[in-house]
């Protein structure tokens, strides 16, 4: 059984392959084969990642972007996300990989709605803290979104030591009274 960090890189590999591979999709260029290798090379990739054979698929992805490099500037060209933003992109590939791997795995409806109350209730809380700053406020809503895909993948614990670092964040605001 293939562990999560791997899976999360397969994940990775698989929305930038499909992130590229579309906006190559949609660009014209002379030639009558001009889309032909870019398909070809997305294919492989695709391939790679079925079978989990990351460095390739990650070799894919480098002659893809090289492909891309020719539209540089383009208004549509897929530039590099944030971390935060790179992490929602890639939550439903790895998902949908993880619960290929491990089965579907589910908390039951009460804890999970408990967990994702109680994250989200000391979310609401720590933006509204006068002392937290923008880069809290990020912090908050990333452990939140960390959280809540713990529980949708049916991992409670996962959940909970995301709340567990949430509460810490509240704390180290709730104490400080701008002194």
């Amino acid at each position: 059984m293939a562990d999560a960090y791997y899976i999360w890189r397969l994940a990775e590999a698989a929305q930038q392959i499909d992130l590229l591979a579309g906006f190559l999709t949609t660009r014209h260029a002379p030639g009558p084969d001009h889309l032909a290798e870019p398909a070809e090379c997305a294919e492989a990739g695709r391939a790679a990642v079925a079978a989990g054979r990351l460095g390739e698929a990650l070799d894919r992805i480098g002659e893809l972007r090289e492909h891309a490099d020719f539209w540089a500037g383009h208004p549509h060209h897929p530039g590099e996300p944030g971390a935060a933003e790179h992490d929602a992109l890639v939550w439903d590939y790895a998902k949908d990989m993880l619960r290929a791997e491990h089965g579907p795995a589910q908390a039951p409806l009460a804890t999970a709605r408990d967990l994702l109350q109680r994250l989200r209730f000391l979310q609401r809380e720590i933006c509204a803290l006068p002392q937290a700053d923008a880069q809290a406020r990020a912090d908050a809503h990333y452990l939140v979104g960390r959280g809540a895909m713990a529980v949708e993948l049916g991992h409670p614990g996962a959940a909970r030591r995301e709340l567990r670092r949430l509460r810490a964040l509240a704390g180290k605001y709730a104490g400080d009274d701008g002194a």
